[in-house]
């Protein structure tokens, strides 16, 4: 496993500090940029009372995260089979109780996920992710993640910027399944830019160099409304692609 750096279309390979040798990304396996993270916390939005809305986080197991075209294998108990595309942001510091002002600074850069969910274990009746109850938002998306190759600096992505803040932007970004694309909402900018959701997140427990804490799910279609007509079955290749962060693409076993 080695590392590098990609620029104009080459990969460059680094011992850490300086760059080693070049190579044609058509010649390299990418893996996770990151190996294992340390944790994966996930922000998301609920309703504790009618016409209320807040945000908590919830995990996800770190050794069902693998890297760029792998294949995710079913549980048996798994029928209906979702997907959830992420954006997160890998830390580079550790802390606790951040002020928002000051937690830019332990921010790496951003990388993204496909989060594969049960959505027959929905507590609601349109079988909804959103609306579930916070105590099933692990079990319900236990069933596996694909990280992107990549994790791209702030700096990088400073044409995207929503705010002077580095940690909100506007997200274009393409669902495909089977290579035929899926119709998506195609753009995005979050309520909460990730310095919020930094402060949010260390407010209890620390967050630590290595861990990636992610904003809600982007908005996507339905898959069995879609064009698609259907949840995920074995044998789909799915792949994502998000400006800025570049492409992701897996399969179902």
């Amino acid at each position: 496993m080695r590392s590098g750096i990609y620029h104009e279309g080459k990969i460059y390979e680094t011992d850490g500090v300086n760059a080693i040798d070049t190579h044609d990304p058509a010649n390299v396996v990418f893996l996770s940029p990151i190996g294992r993270p340390a944790a994966v916390r996930c922000f998301e939005s609920f309703s504790p009372l009618p016409g209320e809305w807040d945000l908590s986080y919830f995990y996800i197991n770190p050794a069902g995260i693998k890297g760029p075209d792998s294949t995710i294998e079913l549980a048996p108990g798994v029928e209906e089979l979702g997907l959830e595309i992420r954006i997160g942001a890998v830390l580079q510091d550790s802390g606790i109780s951040l002020d928002p002002k000051e937690s830019d600074g332990f921010i790496l850069g951003y990388t993204f996920f496909l989060v594969f969910t049960d959505r027959s274990g929905s507590d609601t009746m349109d079988g909804s992710l959103l609306e579930a109850m916070p105590a099933r938002w692990t079990e319900m998306r236990d069933t596996g993640a694909l990280i992107s190759p990549f994790v791209v600096t702030p700096e990088e992505l400073a044409e995207l910027r929503e705010s002077q803040s580095r940690a909100n932007f506007a997200w274009k970004y393409q669902l495909y399944i089977n290579d035929k694309q899926i119709e998506m909402p195609g753009n995005m900018t979050f309520d909460q830019g990730m310095d919020e959701l930094l402060a949010l997140a260390s407010r209890r427990s620390p967050v630590g160099a290595g861990e990636v804490i992610t904003w809600p799910a982007l908005p996507a279609a339905d898959l069995a409304t879609s064009s698609l007509e259907r949840n995920l079955i074995p044998g789909d290749k799915i792949r994502v692609v998000i400006e800025g962060l570049g492409a992701l693409t897996g399969r179902i076993g």
